[in-house]
């Protein structure tokens, strides 16, 4: 479940390479001169490599490094092996760098598109909420959590989707903690090799379970409207008429449409048949927050137990 990490490979804990060897196989390579200072910066796949007077740091998302995209989440044994592509790659041991950020996430396949989900996700005690179209952030000073579309995202950003998550509905929660990770994890140092630890990732886990569970949820068993589907006036008014439809329940439209029929109303029998599958259709397609809430209550919970 690891993703985008920011590593400091420091030159006070670990011997100095030679520039060269570092971007050998970088692409995008640059020098920078300042007053004070110098560094170079360069592309290795995804990920963006700095190397200044005192360190280097490398910045992406592991999991886009190891398998091309990160739609995919890494195991402790897939981080193993990710840490020792860097290391050779970059002609250095990176697994003793400091850690400064980490995101922990994975994807969960919905019923429904995200955006229908996000209203029944309440606040978070000492987290702000911050609503977006395509999301949901719940901020803090070190950490955050976010609730997004994930193939929206691939789309915006021109990512291409792994052919086994064309078509799917894709909520990415992630976790992302990028401050304080010695207190977060109760150690004097927070290197990447760490990430392959099991008390490491355990905490990580209890943690994305655990803030997720703190979140007050929206359980109301009226109808809504979904505010998400509305872009123009006709759209308000498609779905204010689907949510009178389904209030109202398919048996009372139903033995209105048979009432219709018995005084001969329409002038094509067929009208009576269209009409009541038209509404039987809307009807079936009730979506209430009970539904939703335990939808993602237990495929967070099934994520926790896999592990």
């Amino acid at each position: 479940m690891y993703d985008t990490t920011h590593m400091f490979y420091s030159f006070i804990d670990n011997s100095i390479p030679s520039n060269q060897d570092v971007f050998q196989n970088c692409k995008n390579i640059s020098h920078t001169e300042k007053e004070n200072s110098s560094y170079m910066q360069g592309d290795l796949k995804n990920m963006r490599v700095t190397f200044n007077e005192g360190s280097i740091s490398i910045k992406g998302s592991l999991s886009k490094y190891y398998f091309g995209n990160n739609f995919k989440t890494l195991s402790k044994k897939e981080t193993k092996e990710v840490i020792e592509m860097l290391s050779n790659d970059l002609n250095i041991n990176i697994s003793n760098s400091s850690i400064s950020r980490i995101d922990f996430s994975t994807n969960l396949n919905t019923t429904y598109k995200p955006t229908i989900y996000y209203p029944f996700l309440g606040t978070l005690t000492r987290f702000s909420r911050l609503v977006q179209p395509s999301s949901i952030y719940y901020n803090q000073t070190s950490k955050r959590l976010l609730f997004y579309d994930k193939t929206k995202w691939a789309k915006q950003t021109r990512n291409n989707i792994p052919n086994e998550f064309i078509g799917k509905h894709l909520l990415r929660y992630e976790l992302v903690i990028n401050k304080n990770l010695k207190r977060f994890f109760n150690k004097d140092k927070v290197l990447l090799k760490h990430l392959t630890e099991d008390s490491i990732f355990r905490t990580l886990l209890n943690a994305w379970k655990e803030y997720y569970n703190k979140i007050e949820k929206q359980n109301t068993k009226q109808i809504k409207i979904m505010s998400s589907n509305i872009h123009t006036p006709k759209d308000f008014h498609r779905e204010l008429f689907q949510t009178l439809i389904k209030q109202v329940g398919f048996e009372k439209v139903d033995r209105m449409i048979e009432e219709l029929k018995a005084k001969n109303t329409f002038s094509h029998k067929e009208y009576y048949s269209r009409m009541k599958r038209k509404y039987r259709k809307m009807t079936k397609t009730h979506i209430d927050s009970d539904d939703i809430i335990s939808e993602i209550n237990k495929k967070v919970n099934e994520i926790y137990l896999s592990y």
